[in-house]
């Protein structure tokens, strides 16, 4: 599209006088209108001009509507102009079907009706319109990706280079008092090199994940219960708080990142906000309703926050233990559990503290 014209029409019919007739129907100020007799001159315009829309005869020598529409749809550059046919032949199925076969959008039967034939021509170009915006949109979503992507890069570089600092510090400071070191410090050593190990794990594994894992793909059979420990493991909570697992030994399908990353959010804010001098969650799974609940024995949420809580940055302020959230975590969570087709809320109903539930889960 250039800056005068924002639409290209391009008019195909072997007859000078259809032609003249369908060009004064369509004229307008914003338009540009291209007039060929036969379908290979239509071809060599197609290869030098953007066109928005063709209305093209069928009845042609040489080369017919239907032939000419068969080569633009085969052709990538071509293939999703809309085309309108104009003809006199009967409008029988047989014919019409043809047309919508070929890739048709519409028909147009002479002799033409003036304001039917407009109408049917400024539809189809604010499809065009709709078509063009969509692609631009998806052009810049893709260098929005790769930025992102470039991002992620970064942050999980610089994540990552302070845990492999940690690592060695620890290996050194063993290395250099080994004989100094009481049981007691080797074991907290070693709890800090898995903690800093499992951490690196995760960033690696989320990376891979925000690389790799459109929509639903990525789902393999997990087993409830070694997701949950391994989410708990890297927790590593203390003796204030009290987790009990019930009934998790079962298998569903699921992308396993996305369900560490669910459980791990919703254990991880039933202990930050929780204000009871012991922490008590229960993660349990229900055979019948196909979910899991997780629950704690927290301050609770109040019910018309139920939702809101959901949305991006959203929070309801410091922790008893003087925190803040991001309130990135339970949008995240949304976000991962729609992209495994399952549900996620807050049970408002639940008083003695919250619950949140994973819902409509695929058991295999």
């Amino acid at each position: 599209m250039n800056a005068t014209n924002k639409h290209t029409l391009l008019l195909i019919d072997d007859k000078p006088a259809n032609l003249i007739a369908l060009k004064s129907m369509l004229e307008k100020p914003e338009r540009e209108i291209i007039t060929c007799n036969s379908g290979n001159e239509g071809l060599q315009i197609l290869l030098k001009e953007k066109v928005s829309l063709i209305l093209v005869d069928v009845q042609m020598p040489e080369m017919d509507g239907y032939e000419f529409v068969e080569i633009t749809k085969q052709h990538p550059n071509t293939a999703n102009i809309p085309t309108i046919f104009v003809t006199a032949i009967s409008d029988e199925a047989k014919y019409i079907n043809k047309a919508y076969d070929l890739g048709a959008i519409d028909f147009l039967f002479k002799p033409l009706v003036t304001e039917i034939t407009r109408k049917k021509v400024d539809s189809f170009l604010k499809i065009w319109d709709y078509d063009q915006e969509l692609k631009m949109l998806n052009e810049k979503l893709v260098a929005k990706n790769g930025e992102l992507e470039q991002f992620a890069n970064i942050i999980a570089h610089d994540l990552k280079t302070p845990l492999n600092n940690i690592k060695s510090l620890v290996e050194f400071i063993e290395e250099e008092h080994l004989l100094d070191l009481k049981e007691e410090a080797t074991d907290l050593f070693d709890m800090v090199k898995s903690s800093a190990m499992s951490m690196s794990k995760l960033i690696d594994d989320l990376l891979h994940y925000s690389k790799n894992v459109e929509n639903n793909d990525g789902k393999e059979t997990i087993n409830i219960l070694s997701e949950v420990n391994a989410v708990i493991k890297l927790i590593n909570p203390n003796g204030n708080i009290k987790i009990t697992k019930d009934n998790l030994n079962h298998t569903i399908d699921f992308q396993s990142v996305a369900f560490k990353q669910i459980i791990q959010n919703l254990v991880s804010n039933a202990i930050k906000y929780n204000d009871k001098e012991t922490t008590e969650i229960n993660i349990s799974f229900d055979e019948i309703q196909k979910q899991i609940a997780i629950t704690d024995n927290g301050p609770g949420i109040p019910e018309n926050q139920s939702e809101k809580i959901f949305q991006m940055f959203y929070t309801l302020g410091q922790s008893s233990r003087g925190d803040s959230g991001t309130g990135m975590g339970l949008n995240l969570v949304r976000k991962l559990a729609e992209r495994n087709e399952v549900k996620v809320y807050h049970n408002a109903q639940y008083k003695n503290g919250s619950q949140f539930i994973i819902s409509h889960l695929k058991t295999s």
